[in-house]
């Protein structure tokens, strides 16, 4: 700060400048607390998210990506996942997976591009490759939508179920070789209640074994965080629930 301040008022001195004299400093200055703000911005937000992994024995990564195994994972021209924390999800059910920060950048022309960024959490639940082969809850769109929407129609279908609240949260896909009858079971009552009224409206998509529960938006407080963790765990459960009562079926 002090170095600019003195080389843009020697330049300005050197022009016979007074206005490269008095406001080439100013510039200097406050390009320097800008530069020192983001710098402590992100810093901060880096030592909160490894602080966070560490509380529940994840390891964090600043930057990380994942396969493109589901409509929201391979969104928009390019994506990449910060603040990535992964392992073991504690709780029941014992489940591997991680939770961080999707970020989604489109190209609307040749010098815009617009970021999106959600808050996401991935749970391995291989099991569910058989039976679930696409069902996708996404928060229903207003007329602003914050982020773009990534659901193919010409690939999914969109289904109902028979709750008012629930069906004015959220819109259900399922993909085009889903059992509809499948989907619906694993939508239980007691689950869409839960849905409908949980505070942080969480979205999920199911398929190729992994499901993945996100909110629109960034979260980055620890309370929210661990909401977001449970909702994902509710989710997991219920599935793998659905996959052990399947598999019983045959044998009863």
């Amino acid at each position: 700060m002090v170095l600019g301040a003195a080389g843009t008022f020697v330049y300005g001195a050197s022009q016979r400048s007074l206005a490269i004299m008095a406001g080439g400093p100013a510039v200097v200055v406050l390009a320097a607390v800008i530069a020192c703000w983001v710098l402590a911005d992100r810093g901060a937000a880096t030592r909160f998210y490894r602080h966070y992994a560490q509380s529940l024995g994840l390891v964090y990564w600043p930057r990380s990506s994942l396969p493109a195994l589901t409509p929201l994972l391979g969104a928009a021209d390019r994506r990449w996942i910060e603040h990535w924390m992964q392992g073991a999800l504690s709780g029941e059910p014992e489940i591997g997976g991680g939770i961080g920060q999707l970020v989604l950048e489109e190209r609307e022309d040749d010098k815009r591009k617009a970021r999106y960024r959600l808050t996401i959490c991935v749970a391995d639940l291989e099991a569910s490759i058989r039976r679930f082969h696409g069902v996708f809850l996404r928060p229903r769109r207003g007329l602003i939508a914050p982020v773009p929407n990534w659901i193919r129609r010409g690939t999914t279908r969109a289904i109902q179920v028979e709750s008012t609240a629930f069906s004015e949260r959220y819109e259900l896909f399922v993909a085009d070789d889903q059992d509809e009858v499948v989907a619906r079971q694993l939508l239980s009552p007691s689950l869409v209640v839960w849905l409908a009224e949980h505070p942080l409206v969480p979205g999920f998509e199911l398929r190729a074994g992994m499901l993945v529960v996100y909110v629109d938006r960034s979260l980055s407080d620890e309370g929210n965080l661990t909401y977001l963790l449970d909702a994902t765990r509710r989710i997991a459960a219920r599935v793998l629930g659905e996959v052990a009562d399947a598999a019983a079926r045959p044998a009863a």
